[in-house]
């Protein structure tokens, strides 16, 4: 899983910066270990992306669609049904807390194949 700290968190340089259409924003959190961070996750057409509301001590962590593998459910303290893992092609993985969980992996993975054809 990707350390988020500022001094070494994985941001994608090579993201485009020009706007790009949000396909969905919410409130949710990023688990760090068992540690949830609170923010804002967006999906837009290149990335699902996730700012902390703490964003002065942590970077983004943005993930091209490109790189997604997978998106599955995992259940929080192993009975909230509200958990939502993304699996990348180089076998790293992040986890998200999200309300509507089936909407987001629908979402994420119809953006994929509009990006990727996938």
């Amino acid at each position: 899983m990707y350390n988020q700290r500022k001094d070494s968190g994985f941001h994608d340089p090579n993201l485009k910066t020009q706007q790009v259409e949000v396909i969905r924003t919410e409130g949710a959190s990023c688990m760090e270990g068992f540690i949830a961070r609170a923010g804002i996750l967006t999906l837009n057409g290149d990335a699902i992306v996730f700012e902390h509301k703490d964003h002065k001590q942590f970077q983004p962590v943005s993930v091209p669609l490109i790189d997604i593998d997978k998106v599955d459910y995992f259940r929080t303290l192993s009975i909230i049904p509200n958990g939502l893992s993304v699996f990348l092609r180089n076998g790293d993985m992040i986890h998200f807390i999200v309300d509507d969980r089936r909407s987001w992996q629908d979402a994420i993975l119809k953006a994929k194949k509009a990006k990727t054809g996938v």
